[in-house]
């Protein structure tokens, strides 16, 4: 009985597989788990560069700007987070203006795809970057990002299926003071 059990302890047959089966599980959580944190980093990225993207361009009309021309300004952006299918893209675009010491969302356009990024940006942030008369844009842009890991090992593994990503980026109008947007024609209806 010894004698076997001797054997059995020095015998190296297998050992390749027993470590495989041990090692294995932690490895695909690593593995998958890197997968997710880079992803995520990318996707955080190209929300934050198509929001700058969107107020960039945006902040480049002078006097008014269609809103037409911000549909075409979210086309920019939906090729930023490109491969992501645009419809899990918000966009959002608001206009404030500051008159005496109230500022006031003065518009607003959103591509009318995922859900709403949340509320509207809070004013008291804007306050030190506006004088009187001054226009400010604020582009924003959301998703929520679907974690990979989760779909594979299950949701219970890894705590959370997905997690918010979004992104606001404030910018004065470049070429005049305001900026209004209308919804067909200059001097028709703003921009709702």
């Amino acid at each position: 009985m010894i004698s076997k059990f001797r054997k059995f302890i020095h015998e190296t047959r297998g050992i390749a597989a027993i470590e495989f089966a041990l090692i294995m599980p932690f490895m695909l959580i690593v593995y998958f788990g890197l997968f997710d944190i880079t992803a995520l980093v990318s996707m955080n990225r190209k929300v934050t560069y198509s929001a700058s993207v969107v107020a960039d361009l945006v902040a480049q009309n002078k006097t008014s700007v269609l809103k037409a021309d911000i549909q075409n300004y979210f086309n920019a952006a939906n090729m930023v987070m490109s491969p992501t299918p645009a419809a899990q893209v918000r966009v959002e675009v608001f206009g404030y203006r500051k008159s005496g010491l109230t500022i006031s969302q003065i518009w607003k356009v959103d591509n009318g795809q995922a859900s709403a990024c949340g509320a509207a940006p809070a004013t008291s942030a804007m306050d030190p970057l506006m004088v009187a008369g001054n226009d400010l844009v604020v582009a924003r842009v959301c998703m929520t990002y679907e974690v990979y890991a989760a779909n594979f090992l299950g949701h219970s593994i890894v705590n959370a299926s997905s997690f918010f990503i979004g992104e606001s980026i404030t910018q004065r109008p470049r070429s005049t003071l305001k900026l209004t947007c209308y919804n067909t024609t200059v001097g028709g209806a703003v921009c709702s």
